[in-house]
């Protein structure tokens, strides 16, 4: 008896990590905070709640010599009639698109390679650097709930 219990609960968490709890968390900041360069200081910008987006985002905006960053939410930059009309149309997990043109004058010239828009949603806080491939905490939470599980069983 005690152990189907077990087996219920370890189901119900693996369906919980595996779906997500649909609430994506990312940083959030912009190149001119300090600490919000190419990689993110996270102490400075921990993740905040994106509602109902999608995907984390990080745009890349290569000006003149200079090089300037945005992280946020989908969502959020959405919101912007800028970012509405540049951010690529197809949004998928780790892809790095040019920003698109909307030229009338020009209209066979599409995209802008100055602009990126890279596209996560893996694990929280997945638009820092790219250099996380999964969420540690979530792993991490998971395996010693089973180790502890097992242990009881046995």
């Amino acid at each position: 008896m005690e152990s189907s219990y077990i087996l219920v609960i370890l189901l119900g968490l693996l369906t919980l990590f595996k779906e997500g709890s649909g609430l994506l968390l990312c940083h959030r900041c912009y190149s001119a905070m300090g600490g919000c360069g190419d990689d993110v200081n996270w102490r400075m910008y921990p993740w905040r709640t994106c509602g109902d987006s999608d995907f984390c985002v990080k745009v890349v905006i290569k000006k003149g010599g200079e090089t300037h960053y945005i992280r946020e939410c989908e969502s959020n930059l959405l919101k912007s009639t800028r970012h509405r009309l540049q951010m690529p149309l197809l949004r998928r997990h780790n892809y790095c698109l040019p920003a698109r043109k909307n030229d009338p004058s020009n209209p066979t010239d599409l995209t802008n390679p100055d602009i990126m828009y890279c596209f996560c949603d893996e694990y929280w806080g997945c638009n820092s650097s790219g250099h996380l491939k999964a969420n540690l905490l979530s792993i991490s939470t998971f395996t010693s709930l089973v180790i502890f599980l097992v242990q009881k069983l046995l």
